[in-house]
């Protein structure tokens, strides 16, 4: 069995496994390894398609829910780790030519580790993609194809509404001066950037527009250091100001890096936060629906950071209606020893030097009011 590696993030390669095999020069049955897929590939419909992710979100889904896809419980700082010890025999990597070369342009990820351990690389050439500086591709390329279709814009952001920018003020009221911050994608995340008003440093798995426009109000006090982009014009003005630097998921996300820091505050979001402070990140009512990502290893990095703090940031209640704080998570993807303080539109629980009661308080008196008496009976049943 070939095991086909795709490298992740936007702009992930777009050629079929069956033609990754006839461009490496191999035959027979095959199986995929993926990871943050942002695009839906006609080719992940197909019925005999079958492998793992190590992230499965959106452009998996489908594959996901009917089995063809078996979703890996793993932190991103991991998968080098498991890279070297299983490594594919093939590596499909989206790339820009550089000095005779290829090297990495709107995201790098784990795909520099990949490249190095793979057997053969084929390498997908994107000749709209642009030089954000990442670094070169190395490893055993054995063929380059040019990348299929058409590159569309990244998907416009949700326009803000006040539930989104009272949680992004709460966070950004606990900053610390001169912090170093990360936050991901979305509208909670797109608050948080719009609201920090002093300087700050950001230092993130995925860099967004909204980093760009935090550069032209004068809070970047540094160069950003992120892995993956997703943005357009914004993010090519920022690296031509010379205020990004892209690098390997194995510097972003690594823990010991991040404890070194010295006020960073990590702050993601969550699908279920339990009464105990544990984030489900994973999946809902026995659906997948993302993965644990970099959200544990951030997390892990703000709790050991002198003058840190790992913020959970999320609206209190799903777009159904139900609650995000809950009893119980379904799944733990990221523990509670390593979230500190959990913000809704309903204010701020500090769970920091909490005990598991006083945790269940807290996170009680954040959540939506309908809810509260559920959470309540929870807590004098358990």
């Amino acid at each position: 069995m070939v095991c086909i590696a795709y490298a992740d993030g936007p702009g992930a390669p777009r050629l079929a496994p069956r033609d990754v095999l006839e461009a490496a020069g191999l035959d027979g049955p095959f199986e995929v390894l993926l990871g943050w897929t942002a695009e839906r590939h006609a080719w992940l419909d197909d019925r005999e398609l079958r492998g793992r992710s190590v992230l499965a979100g959106y452009g998996v889904a489908a594959a996901v829910a009917d089995g063809r896809i078996t979703p890996l419980p793993i932190r991103l700082s991991a998968v080098a780790t498991l890279l070297q010890e299983q490594p594919p025999e093939i590596a499909v990597i989206p790339a820009i030519r550089r000095d005779g070369g290829y090297a990495f342009s709107r995201c790098v990820g784990w795909a520099d580790v990949l490249a190095r351990v793979a057997g053969r690389v084929v390498v997908e050439i994107d000749e709209s993609a642009p030089d954000l500086g990442g670094p070169s591709v190395e490893g055993n390329v054995v063929a380059e194809v040019a990348r299929p279709g058409d590159d569309g814009a990244a998907p416009a952001p949700r326009p803000l509404d006040d539930v989104d920018r009272r949680i992004g003020e709460l966070v950004v009221s606990l900053l610390p001066d001169d912090a170093t911050v990360q936050f991901g994608l979305g509208g909670v995340a797109d608050a948080i950037a719009a609201s920090i008003d002093r300087p700050v440093r950001l230092w993130s798995g995925l860099l967004t527009d909204n980093a760009a426009a935090m550069h032209e109000r004068g809070v970047l006090s540094a160069p950003v250091i992120a892995s993956y982009t997703w943005g357009g014009a914004p993010i090519e003005r920022l690296c031509a100001a010379g205020m990004l630097d892209l690098v390997s998921a194995t510097v972003t996300h690594d823990v010991g890096r991040l404890s070194a820091t010295d006020r960073f505050v990590s702050c993601n979001g969550a699908l279920q936060v339990g009464l105990d402070g544990s984030v489900n990140l994973e999946r809902v009512g026995g659906r997948t629906i993302a993965a644990i990502g970099g959200h544990a290893d951030f997390s892990a990095g703000a709790t050991r950071s002198v003058g840190g703090i790992s913020v959970v940031a999320t609206r209190s209640t799903t777009s159904s209606g139900a609650s995000c704080i809950v009893p119980d998570v379904e799944v733990v993807s990221t523990q509670r020893s390593d979230v500190g303080v959990v913000v809704t539109e309903y204010g701020i629980a500090d769970l920091r030097g909490a005990s598991d009661a006083q945790r269940a308080a807290r996170l009680t008196q954040i959540a939506a009011p309908t809810h509260r008496p559920q959470l309540v009976s929870a807590q004098r049943s358990s």
